[in-house]
C-alpha cells in the first residue's frame, strides 16, 4: 500500500510539472518585440479546414477609401465598406520602409520585414561602392512556398512572386494568367485586357469551379485550393498618374487624378460584389476566408495643375546638398544612379526613386550625430520626416541598406533632376501618411464580426497570419499573428 501511495504521489508530481510546463510555454515573439495573438500555436491551424483566399490591391490608400465612401451619396454602401461589417476592420493599418511594390509584396507574402527579406528595391552598398538594384529577390521564403512543401493545393492569380514555384508542374498547384477572351472581358475593350476586372473573373471561375484557362492549359472542376493569392496593379498604375492606363486617361489635374482613381475603385469594387456573390451562388462563400490588403498607399507630389505657381514642382534635392554642405562643409552629397559608384570626393552618397532619399556616409558616421542632424534636417520646409540608423534597425528595415532616409513634405520630391517640371504625379516611397496608412479587411470563415482592429498593425502581418489559419509557419518570419479569429 505504501509503495501504491508512493508511486501515486510521484504521478500527480509528474502530471503538474508536465501541465506547468503546457500551460506556461512562452508564446514566439517577435524581433520588435510585438506579440502574438495569446492563443497562437505554431503549426497548429486556427482554422478548421481552412481555405485562405489572399487579395492585393496595389496601391490601395486609405484616404482612396475615404473618398469612395463619402462620394456614395445615393447611400449605396460599397462592397468595400460592407465587408468590414462581416469581418475585421483596421483603424491603423501600414505599410513599412521601403513603400516600393516589390520588396512590400514580397514582405507580405513572407510575413517579414526587409531586415529578413533583404529586399529594399535599391541602395548604396558601402563594401562594394556601388548603387545595387534589386528586382523580385527575397531571402526568406513565401507563404507559397511553404505551403506547397506541406504539400497544400495553391494557386495565384497574377501575383507574379509566386510564378515560379507553382509553375514547376507540382500536383495541385496553378498559376493563372488573365483571360483576354472570355467575353465579359472583351466587351469591356482592348485597353481593359489583364485589368482588375479580367483578374477577378478568373478568380471567379476558379473558385466557383467553371472552366478556367490559365495561359498554359485549361483546368475545371478544380477543388478549393487551401491558398489562393490574387494580385491587382490597377489602382497603382492609375494613381501614379505617369501614363494612361487600362482605359483611364492620364489627369491633367489632381482633382481628376483622384477622379479617375475613384471611377476605377467602383469598377472594382462591383467586381468584388459579384464575385462574393458567385461564390455565394455556388455555396462555398461560407468555406471560404478572406485577406484583402495592399502594398502601399500613394503620395501626390508635383503641381497640382498648369494653373499651379507653388515651388512643388521641382526636385528638392539641391537645396538638401546645400543644407548638408552648410550643416558640415565636410559632407560631399552626390545622387548617385543604380549600377553606378560615387565620385571618390564624395562623402554622402544619396539614393531614391523620387521621394524618400536614403543617405550613407561613405566613411560611417556615429547615432549622436545622425540625431543632430535629424533635429536640423526637420526644421527645412521641404522635409517631412526623417528616421535614423537606429530607427530604421527597431522597424526591421535591411541592415547596411542606409544610415537615414528622409522623407520629403507634402508634395516635394527628392527627384535627382532639378530642373524638371512635375505636374499631378503620386508615388508611395515616403514616410507620409498617403503612402503609409492603407486599406485593409480580413473577413469570412473562422474570422471575427463587426470587429475594429484598434492597434497599430502592418501588411506584411497578414502573412504571419495566413500561415497561422493553415497551421503554416513562416521560417524567420518577424510579422505578428494578428488577433483577428473567431475563438466562441
Amino acid at each position: 500500500m505504501k509503495k501504491i501511495l508512493q508511486c501515486f504521489i510521484i504521478f500527480i508530481a509528474l502530471f503538474g510539472l508536465f501541465s506547468c510546463k503546457v500551460d506556461e510555454e512562452p508564446k514566439p515573439e517577435t524581433p520588435t518585440g510585438r506579440q502574438h495573438a495569446s492563443y497562437y500555436v505554431p503549426e497548429v491551424p486556427l482554422i478548421e479546414d481552412a481555405h485562405i483566399v489572399y487579395m492585393n490591391w496595389d496601391g490601395f490608400a486609405y484616404y482612396y477609401f475615404d473618398e469612395l465612401v463619402r462620394r456614395e451619396v445615393n447611400n449605396s454602401m460599397p462592397t468595400l465598406q460592407k465587408i468590414l461589417s462581416e469581418g475585421v476592420s483596421f483603424a491603423n493599418l501600414r505599410t513599412t520602409l521601403p513603400s516600393i511594390t516589390n520588396p512590400c509584396q514580397n514582405m507580405i507574402l513572407s510575413g517579414s520585414t526587409s531586415a529578413i527579406t533583404k529586399n529594399v528595391y535599391r541602395y548604396y552598398n558601402i563594401k562594394t561602392n556601388t548603387v545595387v538594384q534589386q528586382q523580385r529577390e527575397n531571402a526568406n521564403k513565401t507563404i507559397g512556398d511553404v505551403a506547397v512543401e506541406a504539400g497544400m493545393s495553391v494557386a495565384s492569380v497574377s501575383q507574379y512572386l509566386l510564378e515560379t514555384v507553382l509553375s514547376q508542374g507540382k500536383p495541385n498547384t496553378y498559376y493563372i494568367k488573365p483571360d483576354n477572351t472570355l467575353p465579359s472581358v472583351v466587351a469591356r475593350g482592348s485597353e481593359k485586357f489583364s485589368d482588375g476586372f479580367a483578374r477577378l473573373e478568373q478568380l471567379t471561375r476558379l473558385l466557383t469551379g467553371e472552366k478556367v484557362n490559365t495561359g498554359t492549359k485549361i483546368i475545371q472542376n478544380v477543388p478549393l485550393p487551401q491558398f489562393t493569392a490574387l494580385y491587382i496593379d490597377d489602382i497603382d498604375a492609375v494613381g501614379h498618374n505617369e501614363a494612361s492606363h487600362y482605359g483611364y486617361q492620364k489627369a491633367v489635374t489632381e482633382e481628376q487624378r483622384i477622379d479617375n482613381v475613384i471611377a476605377l475603385l467602383k469598377d472594382l469594387d462591383q467586381k468584388l460584389g459579384a464575385f462574393i456573390e458567385a461564390c455565394k451562388a455556388k455555396g462555398v462563400y461560407d468555406q471560404l476566408t478572406f485577406f484583402l490588403t495592399t502594398d502601399h498607399g500613394m503620395t501626390p507630389f508635383g503641381l497640382r495643375s498648369s494653373d499651379d505657381d507653388s515651388d512643388y514642382g521641382t526636385s528638392k534635392v539641391g537645396e538638401l546638398k546645400a543644407f548638408l554642405k552648410r550643416y558640415n562643409s565636410s559632407y560631399e552629397f552626390e545622387f548617385v544612379d543604380p549600377d553606378n559608384q560615387p565620385k571618390s570626393g564624395t562623402t554622402v552618397v544619396g539614393v531614391g526613386a523620387n521621394l524618400n532619399l536614403q543617405l550613407t556616409w561613405k566613411k560611417g558616421i556615429t547615432d549622436e550625430e545622425l540625431a543632430r542632424l535629424k533635429t536640423e534636417l526637420e526644421k527645412e520646409y521641404y522635409v517631412g520626416k526623417v528616421m535614423t540608423r537606429k530607427e530604421l534597425e527597431e522597424i526591421g528595415y535591411m541592415s547596411g541598406a542606409a544610415d537615414m532616409i528622409v522623407t520629403p513634405a507634402d508634395r516635394y520630391c527628392f527627384s535627382k533632376q532639378p530642373l524638371a517640371i512635375y505636374m499631378v504625379r503620386a508615388q508611395h516611397d515616403s514616410l507620409l501618411d498617403s503612402a503609409n496608412l492603407i486599406y485593409g479587411a480580413i473577413w469570412g470563415k473562422g474570422i471575427k464580426k463587426n470587429y475594429r482592429y484598434e492597434e497599430a498593425a502592418y501588411n506584411y502581418d497578414f502573412g504571419v497570419t495566413m500561415a497561422a489559419a493553415l497551421g503554416l509557419v513562416i521560417p524567420n518570419a518577424n510579422g505578428i499573428v494578428l488577433d483577428v479569429f473567431d475563438r466562441k
